[in-house]
């Protein structure tokens, strides 16, 4: 089981060199929830009651294609995180590999958004004060819309960690339908709901801290969380275990090169020939055709070892006679001798 902090720490070398891609990506998928908001409500801009459905209902459909984008976002995210290539081709991952599969996942977890937010949207849409309310009216009405919004998210939160991890299946196995894919995350995720929730909750105060770089740090955050969660479905499947089992085994085996020579260096090395010797040929045994050759040969070199012997000694007597030259007292070392 690891940890939040490795996890994290996971996420961040996953994402080194990345973030552009990353970044692009996630504006992409938001700019395409905000387009479709602004299409809805240019559609249907009545406040009447079949205009607000109407434009539920448009937005809800759009939502269901925008949400095969986000999938593949996914897609991109784990790719990424196992080391691969990573393009932003790969949103439209689920469009060219049964859209049917996550549509029906989407619509699954989307009924549960609205029914969750069913009483904030009833509220909000139904007791709109009036232009001559006062002011506590109007504070009333606010506090209750924004209470029954945190209490619809909080649930809504709660009965979808389960499901989270349906779409990184849907990823992963290509062959099993939606319904497969929900069974499953909430297989892996039963007993891991708090870990998970924990995990979430960890990035709220990043999230209070954006607000001093007027919410650009977002573009930032929201990546880094989306690739934390890609790391916590690793370690479900085990998958991240096998890369930290694979990373100890390296850091094991790595010898530190300097130290590595040092111990090479104090093996005891063969002896080998000096330098004159390793160029050296062996010399060959003269031969010789009869005797006589070879004692005049053997004159020759003894004549020659002789001549050099004399040699020597000549120079050496020619030494000490020069020597003894020097040391013979001469005319004007009397006079010298006189001045002292």
């Amino acid at each position: 089981m690891t940890s939040r902090r490795e996890l994290k720490n996971y996420a961040k070398q996953a994402m080194s060199g990345k973030y552009g891609i990353l970044i692009l990506a996630f504006v992409a998928v938001q700019a395409l929830a905000l387009i479709s908001s602004m299409i809805s409500s240019a559609l249907f801009p009545g406040e009447e009651t079949i205009d607000i459905v109407l434009s539920y209902a448009f937005t809800f459909i759009l939502t269901l294609l925008i949400n095969v984008t986000a999938a593949g976002m996914n897609y991109m995210y784990l790719n990424i995180a196992r080391g691969k290539a990573a393009l932003l081709n790969d949103l439209f991952y689920f469009y060219r590999h049964h859209p049917d599969r996550v549509i029906v996942a989407g619509f699954f977890m989307a009924v549960l958004n609205l029914l969750t937010m069913l009483p904030y949207t009833i509220y909000s849409n139904t007791n709109l004060p009036g232009e001559d309310a006062s002011v506590e009216v109007l504070i009333t009405w606010l506090y209750t819309g924004v209470f029954l919004m945190i209490v619809g998210m909080i649930v809504y939160q709660i009965l979808v960690i389960p499901l989270e991890m349906t779409y990184y299946i849907l990823a992963d196995k290509p062959e099993l339908k939606s319904t497969e894919a929900m069974k499953e995350s909430l297989e892996m995720m039963h007993g891991n709901f708090g870990r998970y929730l924990m995990l979430k909750i960890s990035f709220i105060p990043l999230m209070f801290l954006s607000v001093f770089t007027f919410y650009i740090a977002l573009l930032w955050i929201f990546p880094y969380m989306a690739m934390t969660e890609v790391m916590f479905y690793r370690d479900l499947t085990g998958e991240l275990k096998v890369q930290k089992e694979e990373e100890e085994r390296a850091a094991r085996d790595y010898v530190n090169p300097m130290f590595d020579s040092h111990s090479q260096s104090e093996q005891p090395q063969e002896e080998q020939t000096h330098p004159q010797q390793f160029w050296r040929m062996p010399e060959e045994p003269v031969s010789y055709e009869n005797e006589d050759e070879q004692n005049i040969t053997d004159n020759t070199e003894m004549q020659n070892v002789q001549a050099d012997r004399d040699d020597k000694k000549e120079q050496n007597d020619s030494s000490s006679k020069e020597e003894e030259e020097d040391n013979e007292p001469k005319p004007w070392d009397e006079y010298f001798d006189s001045l002292k």
